[in-house]
């Protein structure tokens, strides 16, 4: 897979994630969010369920992608049988890493815009 199909990919799950992780209506209170609220925040409401829901989906893909994959190269190539369980993985580690980055920089950012907006 090359860099402009792979940036392609990432900026699509993180659009998604990030539609999914906010929620359409914030509280209004008189003091700023903590980091720790903001990830409640964004953790508990129903559109979380969505992201986790596409995260279970993606890593499903990722598993029975990848051995169908292998499948195939042991049923047609004529070499010896291959095994690529540690390139599926390193996939799903990847994109599990990467959603939790997502997750807590989408926190951080929430309670950090919070925060400037109670002291403006």
């Amino acid at each position: 897979m090359g860099v402009s199909e792979l940036t392609v990919l990432v900026l699509v799950y993180s659009g998604i994630m990030i539609f999914f992780l906010v929620p359409f209506k914030s509280k209004k209170t008189n003091r700023p969010i903590t980091f720790k609220e903001s990830l409640l925040h964004i953790t508990f409401h129903k559109k979380a369920l969505l992201a986790l829901l596409l995260i279970n989906f993606l890593l499903v893909a990722i598993w029975f992608g990848t051995e169908q994959e292998v499948y195939h190269f042991n049923a047609h190539s004529g070499y010896p049988p291959i095994s690529s369980d540690s390139k599926a993985i390193f996939y799903m580690c990847a994109l599990l890493g990467y959603t939790v980055i997502l997750y807590v920089a989408l926190a951080l950012w929430i309670s950090l815009n919070n925060l400037k907006r109670r002291v403006e």
